[in-house]
């Protein structure tokens, strides 16, 4: 394992914390109290006032578990410490072997990072980043996680990083009132009110609120554009490689899930209040730990995607009221203006694993293949899932070779039916029914840093621009050095100049690229290619061609979503 793959696997397990020094920033928030931070740097040596670990909502714990958050309480009359990151949710990592439980329940706390500006007094647009990791990993920190603020604070906006409830902590459900679930989306949501009432303090623009994420996060903010729950919270929002129409994204099936937790921690499977008062006298490593007992090996333990956000309909003001494109084409959105995009080679990140292990995931591919492509197309637990499935293996493998040589198909389900059809759909929806601009992008740079590499796989092995690969040109990890290949260094300024551009004027737009980027109109296809030479492309996407066989599939998936709410 190289020093980079060791850093990043620790950076997922342990959490150091960076003591502040002299001089450190102190800001009041009415109403709630003073918070000490400490300074960074960004990457050209700009100071930075970090505010890290500011409680947004009461500890989940408790009567609290499986509950809608609640907001914090103050720390009047007291310097809340906020110089240092906060825990992790509690998650179960998939990716170290064998899998491992780590964080807090205590964990609903974000961070604000703020740039000295010079020679200007005037609020800032503000950025708030939600992070991904299927809905059961990940984090808001910068030091101890990927979201470190150096690249994005070269340029006069604020970043707000949080954390959110992951898996069944956060999105279990009964499928009743007692436990509707999607209580990580509600804590999300939580969040960006925090940020409307209180960022002015910290010199943010409370009428200028982008929110962007990426995997996970890119369909929560999907979500949020859809639920009424966060109208009036933010006014433009970039949905990176995850939308809510993603097979992913949604889950008709918790309750079945929820019961096998029950099940498996000895409680009662009568009433759902009896189910819950149980669950919640079992430790919440109990409860996260449950993933390691019906996962498979593909894509590092990713599969099935069991607790995930839902149509929480048995709620009085549901979250999701209805399908996502069905409140898209009805126009019962929060209508902004919107980026989405993929990156060129997004099923990467779970072909990997057939590259590692000593062919023990490709082992277990060869074993049940139909079950395993039933489980990346989430319909594992669908009564025409096995019809479908098999319909996907003979679309796209071959008896003629041994599926060591068709790995490429295995990244090609992931790519296609995991992200491909879904986002190219939601840019076609959006551009018909959003009354505001719709901008896409294609991301096809190979930089130094690639995911596939950080969880092991070889660099001799090249697979393409994979999944999540942009976030490294976009934030500063803690496990890794700063950018030092200078098209790496290119890119990260071209996709740092969107993105904030975008978030202050609505319109993105780069120095490094000669090309006015324009929306997409009315379903007609068009992009942007970011790499070393972006370019506007006024064409299809080029996976375009492959995504009409995925109709059927989505068509099935749909259809028993429909019949079940």
């Amino acid at each position: 394992m190289s020093g980079f793959q060791f850093r990043f696997v620790l950076a997922l397990i342990v959490f150091p914390f960076v003591c502040s020094s002299g001089g450190d920033p102190i800001v009041n928030v009415p109403t709630l109290g003073r918070l000490r931070g400490s300074r960074m740097s960004s990457a050209s040596g700009r100071t930075i006032d970090a505010f890290r670990a500011i409680p947004y909502a009461q500890p989940p714990v408790g009567d609290l578990r499986f509950k809608d958050p609640v907001p914090a309480k103050d720390w009047q009359g007291s310097i809340l410490d906020a110089s240092r990151e906060g825990p992790k949710c509690v998650q179960f990592n998939s990716i170290v072997k064998d899998g491992l439980v780590l964080g807090q329940e205590d964990c609903l706390y974000l961070n604000v990072y703020v740039p000295h500006v010079n020679g200007t007094n005037d609020p800032l647009p503000v950025m708030v980043w939600i992070h991904g990791g299927a809905f059961y990993m990940g984090s808001g920190n910068g030091e101890t996680d990927m979201f470190g603020p150096d690249y994005l604070l070269d340029r006069d906006v604020v970043l707000v990083t949080l954390n959110y409830r992951l898996g069944p902590l956060g999105f279990l459900s009964t499928e009743d009132a007692e436990a509707p679930g999607n209580y990580g989306l509600l804590d999300q949501s939580l969040a960006l009110r925090w940020v409307r009432n209180y960022i002015a303090h910290f010199g943010g623009n409370a009428d200028l609120i982008t929110i962007f994420g990426e995997s996970a996060g890119g369909a929560s903010v999907d979500f949020h554009v859809l639920s009424p729950y966060s109208k009036g919270l933010f006014h433009r929002a970039i949905i990176q490689s995850g939308t809510s129409t993603c097979p992913w994204a949604l889950n008709p099936k918790i309750g079945e899930y929820t019961r096998m937790l029950g099940n498996h921690l000895n409680c009662p499977s009568g009433t759902s209040r009896k189910l819950l008062a149980c669950l919640r006298t079992k430790k919440a490593e109990e409860i996260a730990g449950i993933r390691k007992y019906f996962t498979i090996g593909l894509g590092f333990g990713m599969f099935p995607l069991a607790f995930v956000p839902r149509i929480d309909v048995e709620r009085r003001l549901p979250f999701l009221p209805a399908h996502p494109e069905d409140l898209v084409a009805q126009r019962k959105f929060n209508q902004v203006p919107l980026v989405l995009g993929v990156t060129k080679n997004e099923g990467a990140l779970v072909s990997a694993s057939l590259f590692m292990n000593e062919n023990k995931h490709m082992n277990e591919f060869k074993s049940d293949p139909i079950g395993t492509i039933r489980y990346m197309i989430q319909m594992e637990n669908q009564p025409n899932g096995q019809e479908m499935a098999q319909s996907v293996h003979d679309h796209l493998f071959t008896l003629e070779k041994p599926y060591e040589d068709q790995k490429e198909q295995v990244e090609l389900i992931a790519s296609d039916y995991g992200l491909f059809k879904c986002t190219d759909d939601s840019v076609t929806l959006y551009s018909r029914f959003n009354s505001q601009p719709t901008y896409y992008y294609f991301y096809t740079h190979r930089g130094q840093f690639s995911f596939p590499q950080m969880v092991g796989v070889t660099p001799e092995i090249d697979l393409g621009v994979c999944h999540a690969d942009e976030l490294f040109l976009l934030f500063s990890p803690g496990f890794l050095p700063r950018l030092s290949v200078p098209g790496d260094i290119k890119v990260s300024a071209i996709l740092v100049d969107l993105w904030t551009s975008f978030a202050a004027n609505g319109v993105p737009v780069s120095n490094h690229v000669d090309d006015d980027w324009l929306p997409v109109e009315q379903g007609v296809i068009r992009y942007l290619d970011i790499n070393e030479r972006s370019a506007f492309v006024n064409d299809k996407m080029p996976f375009e061609p492959r995504l009409a066989f995925w109709n059927n599939v989505k068509a099935a998936n749909r259809i028993v979503t429909k019949d079940e709410l």
